[in-house]
């Protein structure tokens, strides 16, 4: 179920930078930024960030 949850916000955050890209090149950034914000930050707690050894 794990893997399935994770194919599905992997292809939310395609389409979030995707349309980000599509509206950046209408001149209009802000999705493209928010995008990226939130799939930086996902990817510093998820990926990088040392988990608690309690």
């Amino acid at each position: 179920m794990k893997f399935l949850l994770a194919i599905v916000a992997y292809l939310v955050i395609g389409l979030v930078l995707g349309g980000g890209i599509r509206l950046t090149a209408k001149g209009e950034p802000w999705l493209l930024i928010v995008g990226f914000l939130a799939y930086a930050a996902a990817f510093a707690k998820r990926g990088c960030l040392p988990t608690n050894s309690y």
